[in-house]
């Protein structure tokens, strides 16, 4: 009886090491390179609440970090299988043409000029750029803006965003008198608290993880809807059709919206 027990283990361990490996060669070439490497390597956040947190256990949190393990096992890996790399809004695109990392998903935004350089899969979330600022600044409108000074993220699709918005509304903003720029969200904020900048300026559901009790984002603000897309390098095009696909089926089964919810970030912005 032992040794038959032990014949249908191999047996099972067998035809599990089969049907894995049948799996695997129906992936594209590029996606079946990262299960042969046993790891996927994601760009994301460590400063965006609700989407990509890095605690001080190194323990990464997010709506995106649980996609991009999600990612992870439908390539028939595990989602501890997924190694999280730090990206900014300046570094993101480099670290994904020098094939450091295989995919962002790190609230990067979908442009046309964007799609010349790297692959994106359908929108996964979509939000609209807003303000935050301190209370006591009286700021409501772009027009308080004027001799202000806005603090942006390097690399980000802020600075332009605001400067166009503010001028549909006949309000002039430049980029040498009224913008700052920053490394990180971080710093934004505590330029903000220090009163070095006078508002800051990026996506709302970002800034709604900084705001605190003596800020408030400026309701009046909100522009230039954001579309949030899974980016793969542009030569990887088995990898963006199969992520593709993943989000597409996600979005409609309501995968993404759990997402959403479990990670306490606000809907997805439909416009007003």
């Amino acid at each position: 009886m032992k040794k038959l027990a032990t014949l249908l283990v191999l047996v099972a361990m067998v035809l599990g090491l089969n049907v894995a490996t049948a799996a695997a060669a129906n992936l594209p070439s590029d996606v079946q390179k990262i299960v042969k490497r046993g790891k996927l390597n994601v760009g994301v956040k460590t400063d965006v609440p609700g989407f990509g947190m890095q605690g001080l256990s190194g323990k990464y949190t997010g709506m995106e970090i649980d996609l991009a393990k999600k990612i992870a096992e439908a390539m028939g890996l595990k989602a501890d299988d997924v190694n999280f790399v730090a990206v900014t809004a300046k570094t993101r695109g480099q670290l994904l043409d020098s094939g450091d990392i295989d995919m962002v998903i790190a609230t990067f935004t979908i442009t046309d000029e964007r799609k010349k350089t790297w692959n994106f899969s359908t929108p996964y979330y979509t939000d609209a750029v807003s303000l935050l600022v301190k209370k006591s600044s009286k700021i409501s409108s772009y027009k308080d803006l004027e001799n202000k000074l806005v603090g942006v993220a390097e690399g980000s699709t802020s600075k332009d965003a605001l400067i166009a918005a503010a001028a549909k509304a006949g309000v002039t903003l430049t980029d040498t008198k009224n913008i700052q720029t920053f490394p990180d969200y971080p710093s934004i904020k505590a330029a903000l608290d220090a009163g070095q900048v006078q508002a800051f300026c990026v996506d709302g559901s970002i800034l709604t993880g900084y705001l605190d009790a003596g800020t408030v984002l400026v309701s009046s603000a909100r522009f230039s809807p954001q579309s949030y897309g899974v980016a793969t390098k542009l030569s990887n095009k088995g990898l963006a059709t199969f992520v593709d696909d993943l989000v597409k089926k996600w979005l409609a089964d309501g995968t993404i919206a759990g997402f959403i919810k479990a990670n306490n970030v606000p809907p997805s912005y439909v416009g007003e």
